[in-house]
């Protein structure tokens, strides 16, 4: 598994941080990978951090910008959001015991 974080720039509306994790979940594919999502907002938006499996399609940073694209373009509570830097090119593998 591995760590990607990122930035999302807020929109019209705040969230909580569960509420837009939740949305983040909804918006995953199974090809996408996605096992975990921690989400933390402050008044500018939210830093993200989506776990990771191998994704079927494509690698984990393409899987993380489809994921984030996919939410933001589906709901509607996220108008004006945006991603920001997008998620970081540096993988964090999760080392298990």
């Amino acid at each position: 598994m591995f760590i990607l974080t990122g930035r999302m720039i807020r929109g019209d509306e705040s969230l909580e941080p569960a509420d837009l994790a939740r949305l983040i979940r909804a918006a995953a594919e199974p090809e996408d990978g996605l096992e975990h999502v921690y989400v933390e907002t402050d008044p500018l938006g939210a830093d993200v951090v989506l776990f990771l499996s191998p994704p079927t399609t494509g690698g984990h940073h393409s899987s993380a910008i489809r994921i984030t694209r996919r939410c933001l373009a589906t709901s509607d509570v996220l108008r004006g959001w945006q991603l920001g830097a997008g998620f970081s090119r540096d993988l964090l593998p999760l080392i298990s015991e």
